[in-house]
């Protein structure tokens, strides 16, 4: 197998946290001192939290996913799933130059960009081993 048998799957996931859900000036206790700001004492607790989800996904980037990898395991070859919201700038960048938005697939030399059909990357593979 070389590198030619990968299919790469850009996505674009978006993590939330606590501070997103939480109005810091309406949850202050009534009772608090006056030159204790009880806003600044919840926000610092907060900023600590564990992130209260794990990454959304576009539902496009989803089935795109969904359906590489099904496509890849019948057809024999690797799937990798790049997700630029973690990726390098170095990787961000590049993908922005292209003027590509997510989701994207791309296999050796060309990339479908938008939710692909299965038409579409069988054509994809076809004329990259050809």
């Amino acid at each position: 197998m070389n590198y030619v048998d990968k299919i790469k799957v850009y996505i674009s996931t978006v993590e939330l946290s606590t501070l997103d859900f939480v109005n810091v000036d309406g949850i202050g206790h009534p009772c608090a001192h006056t030159h204790d700001n009880p806003g600044t004492r919840i926000s610092a607790g907060l900023r600590n939290m564990p992130k209260s989800s794990s990454e959304l996904i576009s539902d496009d980037d989803r089935k795109t996913i969904e359906l590489v990898e099904r496509f890849s395991e019948e057809n024999g070859l690797k799937c990798e799933i790049i997700d630029l919201a973690k990726a390098g700038p170095v990787a961000r960048l590049k993908f922005v130059m292209r003027g590509w938005k997510t989701p994207a697939v791309s296999f050796a030399n060309e990339t479908i960009v938008g939710l692909p059909t299965r038409e579409r990357l069988e054509l994809l593979v076809r004329r990259q081993r050809a």
